[in-house]
């Protein structure tokens, strides 16, 4: 009874490490700037963020709407925040519209991003097709097909974007680290860049003077062929990292689940097909409820401990099944004791990575094997479950 209950907590420690979110967000004093950009000293204290177009100070006032003394965790079609944040906001949606202010960082997975005079107190980190900042971010970090910094846009440390087409016309206090296709800086605006601007693109750009105060770099991008034994290489090291995936799994397997072990290596042909069709439902299913969840906003943090829950099934699927493979092997070769039962599924496991890196055939091969592991986890749960139900039968 004492090691179930070890293994018990030991599971909900790391279940909760994993979803846990804490925010240690504190709201930085805004500082002022009279004579345009100028790089930020960390140690500024007690002053006023005025806006670097027109001169006038930002006032913080009294929040427009709710204040809200927690983390923000927002999904939909799309997205608004309006309020004052004191943590920081993860949002998922497909447009998202940030006119309040953030006291952490701000997190966003969506199609468009407007920060339409928000303030974000922290770090923007973002991935969207489009990315309009025409607020005030104190730094950003983005990826998206189009990235633009609008007059009224401040990044008030650091700039870091990869994009396809940027448009600079705001400005940034620090460094700006750039990446993309197709660059527009505004030449009427004045000094756009405080610090060092390091940019990469397939040729050097021709940059007007006085747009950057510092150093500007530049990185030609170039596309290196890979090398025959860098290939070798990298073959090597993507079977060892299947291995000891696939090893650490079966030991906890055969740790914290012992009895799980024994159904699958008993499983008969007739069951492994229904663990094959359960694992092309299930993750439907889980997507399809996951959705609803996110979409709902009352069990948004649900909705997160079961992504990251799910994410880590599908991460062992594979495991999964190399457990039921090796059992056959094991039985074939008439292999009897643990040792030989978990080199013969990682026997599996190799097997299985190195059929899936054959081309055209092998994604299918290796999807549908990672399917097939994750019906092998849930029909088997459920089989526990009716065994226990056929053992009261039997005792009345």
């Amino acid at each position: 009874m004492l090691k179930n209950k070890c293994k018990i907590l030991f599971l909900l420690v790391a279940i909760f490490a994993l979803v846990s979110t804490l925010s240690f967000a504190t709201i930085e004093p805004r500082t002022s700037d009279d004579d345009g950009i100028m790089p930020i000293s960390e140690s500024e204290e007690n002053t006023d963020v005025e806006n670097i177009n027109n001169g006038e100070n930002i006032s913080e006032g009294e929040p427009s709407s709710e204040w809200i003394n927690s983390d923000l965790y927002l999904s939909g079609n799309k997205v608004e925040i309006n309020q004052v944040v004191d943590g920081n906001a993860f949002v998922f949606a497909n447009e998202v519209v940030v006119k309040g202010e953030i006291g952490g960082n701000l997190f966003v997975f969506a199609n468009k991003l407007n920060i339409e005079g928000g303030y974000i107190y922290n770090s923007l980190f973002a991935a969207a097709n489009e990315i309009v900042i025409n607020g005030i971010v104190f730094d950003a970090y983005t990826v998206s097909s189009n990235f633009i910094l609008a007059n009224d846009g401040f990044v008030y440390r650091d700039l870091k974007v990869s994009a396809n087409t940027l448009n600079l016309n705001g400005k940034v206090g620090r460094d700006a680290y750039l990446t993309a296709a197709k660059y527009d800086f505004n030449k009427e605006n004045g000094a756009l860049i405080g610090g060092n601007l390091k940019y990469s693109a397939s040729s050097e750009l021709d940059i007007a003077d006085g747009i950057v105060n510092g150093e500007v770099t530049y990185n030609k991008e170039e596309i290196k062929e890979e090398s025959m034994i860098s290939r070798v290489f990298s073959y090597i090291f993507d079977a060892i990292n299947a291995l000891v995936y696939t090893f650490v799994v079966i030991l906890l397997a055969l740790w914290l689940a012992p009895k799980f072990v024994d159904r699958v290596t008993n499983m008969n042909t007739t069951k492994a097909f229904v663990c094959l069709g359960s694992g092309i439902v299930i993750p439907v299913v889980t997507i399809f409820t996951l959705l609803l969840l996110l979409l709902s906003i009352v069990c948004t943090h649900i909705a997160l401990a079961i992504t990251f829950l799910f994410i880590a099934i599908c991460m062992s699927g594979t495991a999964f099944a190399s457990i039921y493979f090796g059992s056959l092997l094991t039985k074939f070769a008439k292999w009897d004791g643990k040792i030989k039962f978990v080199l013969a599924s990682l026997i599996s496991a190799l097997a299985i990575w190195a059929i899936s890196q054959i081309p055209y055939i092998g994604g299918i091969f290796g999807l549908l094997v990672a399917l097939f592991g994750i019906g092998i986890l849930f029909v088997n749960a459920i089989y526990r479950k009716e065994n226990v139900e056929e053992q009261i039968v039997e005792k009345i």
